[in-house]
């Protein structure tokens, strides 16, 4: 936890638990640290597990957006998956039947 007030771009107090937009690249994530060295104050994000430097983030409610969006990708991904496997599934029921091709 911070022992010192870190604000964000637009003056607004950001604390551990907060979730932030960085500005330059719309990277959107909770805070889960915030550090001081001699170069400024930096915040730790787990969305990507680096450090920003906090006058570059925005506080921000898109955890929402991004928490859905993730979701719907990963229902995606797992549907292009079983869709895959019924497949493979498929193909291998075709290779071992013992009938001939068509072309003799």
């Amino acid at each position: 936890m911070s022992k010192f007030q870190v604000f964000d771009i637009r003056g607004k107090e950001i604390k551990a638990g907060d979730f932030v937009k960085y500005i330059n690249t719309g990277t959107v994530g909770e805070v889960l640290e915030i550090m001081e060295d001699d170069e400024g104050v930096w915040a730790f994000l787990d969305a990507t597990e680096l450090y920003y430097k906090t006058d570059l983030l925005e506080l921000t409610d898109e955890l929402v957006k991004t928490k859905a969006k993730r979701k719907d990708l990963e229902a995606d991904i797992e549907e292009k998956i079983r869709i895959r496997e019924e497949a493979v599934e498929s193909l291998q029921n075709v290779e071992s039947r013992d009938a001939p091709g068509g072309a003799g």
